[in-house]
Parts: C-alpha cells; sequence; structure tokens
C-alpha cells in the first residue's frame, strides 16, 4: 500500500519561503550582489536557514516531505539514500532543469548541458567529457595549466593583501587562459559582458538576455582560432554536432571556473588562517612531494605536475571549504516522468525536489566533523564517496570539470602557500577551537599574505 509522504504545514512552509528560499534568490542566484549577501550574512540567513531545515527534518524526516516554496509543494531530500535515488537518476527521471533555474540560465546559456534533455544532453555530456577529459589522473595540459596558476598566483603575492576582488580578477584571468587561450588573457570585457548576462539571469527571463548573441559570436571567434596551450585546442578532436553548440558550452566552465572556484579558493585560504596546524601539513605534504617545481614558466616537469595533483591534504582544504560553505545553498531537480518511491508512494511529472546543500553538508546527526575543518576526511577519510556533499554534484550529472577545477585549485594555492602565510585582517574571524559559522562573507573579508621569511 502506497503511503503519501509527510506534509510540512502552511506555517512551516512561509518560514521555509522566507528562510532558505527567499535569501537564496535576493543574493543572486548566478551573479552574486554583494552588498545583499553582506546584508544576509549580518542576520545570519545561513545560521536560520540550517535551524529551520534541521527542525523539519527531525520532525518529517528521514523519508522525503514536503513542504511549501512560495505557492507551490516540493519534496525536501535530506537522507543521503534519497539524494543517491535522484541524483543517480539524471537526468531521467529526475532532470536537472526545474523552471528557475531554467529560465535563469538560458538568459546567459541557454544550450547549457545542465539544462539540457535527452539524447541533446547525452551529445553535450560526450563533448565536454571529452575537452575536460573528465575521470582523467592528469588532463593532458596539466602542466601548461599549473605553469598559468604560478603565474597568476605569484602575481598576487607580490600586491600584498588580498581581497575577493583581487583573487576573482586574478582567477577569472587564468579561466580565460585555460580555456581560451593567451590571446583571451586580457579581455577582460569578455568577463563583463558574461556578467552582466549572469545578472540579467538572477530575474529569471526565460530566455536569452540582451548581448547574449554578441557575447556567443565573441567566444565562436576564439574556438575558430582555438589555441594548442588552451581547452579551444582539444575542440577540434571532440564529438560534437550542430546541437552541440560548442561556443555555448564553454560559457558553463567560463562561469564555474571563473566565479565559483575562487570563491571557494578564498575560503580555504581563510581556514588555513585560523588553523595553523592544517597550514603546517600542507607546507609538509609540498616538500616531500617536490611540488616547489612549478617555477611560473611554460613548461613544467612532470613531476611537478605529479606532485601538485597527488597533494591530497591540499585538495581536501578546497574540498572542505566547499562543504562548510557551499556556494549553491540549495538546488532542485524536477521529474521528466512519473516516479515510484521505495515507500510505494508515486509522484507525477513535474514534481519539484529540493536538496538544501548547507544543511547535508553539515548535518550533525550523520556527520561527526560536521562544524570543523577537516581535510583529512577527504585525503584520508571517506567524505568523497558521502552523497550528502553535493557541491560538484554526484551521478551521470556529476560537474565534468570537477578534476580540473581542484587541480587548478591545488596549483594556485600552493604557489600562495609556499611563498607567504595568510592571515584574516578583516571581516568574520574564524576560530579552530569553536564550530565554524554557517556563512563566511568574501566580500567584507581581507587576508594579508605574509611573506615567509
Amino acid at each position: 500500500m502506497a503511503l503519501d509522504f509527510k506534509h510540512a504545514s502552511l506555517v512551516e512552509g512561509v518560514r521555509f519561503t522566507a528562510q532558505v528560499g527567499v535569501p537564496n534568490v535576493v543574493q543572486g542566484l548566478f551573479k552574486k550582489r554583494p552588498g545583499v549577501v553582506s546584508t544576509v550574512g549580518r542576520l545570519p540567513a545561513d545560521a536560520l536557514a540550517y535551524r529551520l531545515v534541521a527542525g523539519l527534518a527531525e520532525k518529517y524526516g528521514p523519508d522525503p516531505f514536503w513542504v511549501r516554496v512560495g505557492g507551490d509543494e516540493a519534496l525536501l531530500l535530506t537522507h543521503p539514500d534519497d539524494i543517491h535515488t535522484v541524483l543517480g537518476g539524471s537526468p531521467s527521471p529526475f532532470a536537472s532543469d526545474p523552471d528557475a533555474k531554467r529560465k535563469g540560465m538560458t538568459a546567459f546559456q541557454p544550450t547549457a548541458l545542465t539544462i539540457s534533455r535527452g539524447d541533446l544532453w547525452a551529445d553535450r555530456r560526450a563533448f565536454a567529457e571529452a575537452v575536460l577529459q573528465t575521470g582523467s589522473p592528469l588532463h593532458s595540459l596539466a602542466a601548461t595549466f599549473a605553469a598559468v596558476a604560478a603565474q597568476e598566483a605569484d602575481a598576487l603575492v607580490a600586491g600584498g593583501d588580498l581581497s575577493f576582488e583581487a583573487i576573482n580578477a586574478a582567477f577569472q584571468r587564468l579561466t580565460r587562459r585555460v580555456v581560451l587561450g593567451t590571446a583571451a588573457a586580457d579581455d577582460t570585457a569578455l568577463t563583463d559582458q558574461l556578467g552582466e548576462l549572469m545578472a540579467a539571469g538572477n530575474k529569471m527571463p526565460g530566455e536569452p538576455a540582451e548581448g547574449y548573441d554578441a557575447f556567443h559570436a565573441r567566444l565562436a571567434e576564439y574556438v575558430a582560432a582555438p589555441d594548442a596551450d588552451a581547452l579551444t585546442g582539444l575542440v577540434a578532436g571532440a564529438p560534437s554536432t550542430d546541437e552541440t553548440d560548442v561556443p555555448g558550452q564553454l560559457i558553463h566552465w567560463l562561469f564555474a571556473m571563473g566565479d565559483t572556484l575562487p570563491t571557494n579558493l578564498y575560503r580555504a585560504l581563510a581556514l588555513l588562517a585560523a588553523h595553523p596546524e592544517a597550514l603546517a601539513r600542507v607546507r609538509e605534504e609540498a616538500t616531500a612531494k617536490g611540488a616547489g617545481g612549478t617555477d611560473g614558466s611554460r613548461a613544467v616537469g612532470a613531476g611537478a605536475v605529479e606532485a601538485v595533483a597527488g597533494s591530497a591534504y591540499l585538495a581536501g582544504c578546497i574540498l572542505e571549504a566547499m562543504r562548510l560553505w557551499p556556494t549553491t545553498g540549495l538546488f532542485g531537480r524536477v521529474q521528466a516522468e512519473e516516479v515510484r518511491w521505495k515507500n510505494g508512494q508515486k509522484t507525477p511529472a513535474g514534481t519539484q525536489l529540493l536538496i538544501h546543500n548547507l544543511f547535508n553538508h553539515r548535518n550533525r546527526e550523520r556527520i561527526p566533523f560536521a562544524d570543523r575543518f577537516a581535510p583529512e576526511e577527504w585525503s584520508e577519510g571517506t567524505a568523497g564517496d558521502d552523497w550528502s556533499f553535493n557541491f560538484f554534484s554526484h551521478g551521470p550529472q556529476g560537474c565534468p570539470g570537477a578534476g580540473m577545477s581542484i587541480f587548478l585549485g591545488q596549483a594556485f594555492l600552493g604557489r600562495l602557500l609556499a611563498q607567504a602565510t595568510p592571515r584574516i585582517t578583516a571581516g568574520a574571524s574564524l576560530d579552530a577551537a569553536k564550530p565554524l559559522p554557517y556563512g563566511w562573507d568574501v566580500y567584507t573579508a581581507t587576508i594579508a599574505l605574509d611573506p615567509i621569511a
């Protein structure tokens, strides 16, 4: 006999909308609004959202349960088994293009892999995996990319104190070089164009924003003149069709590497500033593996590149920043067809499903290290196999560029930390002896880079 899932009350739905849904929207779903992010952080909205969802999960879980978001009900998933079912069942029957996401992303990447379905999804996924070399221990251009990361990191160390704006600008430049090539290194206008389109996406227009065609044409020029030392140099050898829209696929790589990754790296730096023992271990790891060989030239020895990729504890520091403070606090799926759940309940096509990353990442009932900085859980533990942690998603629609993102982060942070010691000088302080907060605002922070004597 089928059992209906439990329903949160109308009042609880109003609270969920106000404390979880609205803060995500007003901060900017695709292009963050720094002033709003800082204001929301002072409430503190992240802590309020966590406590609400924790209370709902205790009351209605562990199975999925219905909660009202605005005028509609959605199934909220709080157990890793159910998350596994949904993410493992993407893109069908659980598609990754719920209405709000599709309407927003259409403004700046209407042909994106993540909002594609069926054969079109398979076509674009095959292209992305070929160029990004998903699952490979090392990308074929890893040496070049490590050198680029070293060069951009060196420029930051020379600049002294580090703001988020500075690390973001450096990583945007790095991203343009990695994705498009040397000719795009100083093309800040391209990044500005993308930022404007993403800002338009915050309004969820459901159609390409004004300026999209010109932006797409500009990307197409880089694709037509590929750089052998960049991802564009691999495009010709990747499977594609007329439906792939190659320039359109590059947009997501620019968006993910150039906006999201620097936020995570800045937070990782802050965590290392507050955890000197972890910082010491990062440096010990680098010394043991000889990762200092990344000299910033265009050619980096294979041993040095393998050392960067093998810096598992440093990678764990980056992954912990992403776990503790997910840049996407809430994401959704939508049923492409009717689904029968393990309790016998059927839910129809069009059913919305929500995964609250912040709660799942910090659930004290399931995660012993929920509120502390624990890189070792990634380097030596099993955190990487836990479907509670979904900053890169999981399953067939897991991020095809996850490995490249972490490699770039390792190369960049490793280079910074080989030359300087981070120290938080402005913004929210962090105390290794206390539970870490549910949010850490990058926009109000400054991190000093004290040169190593």
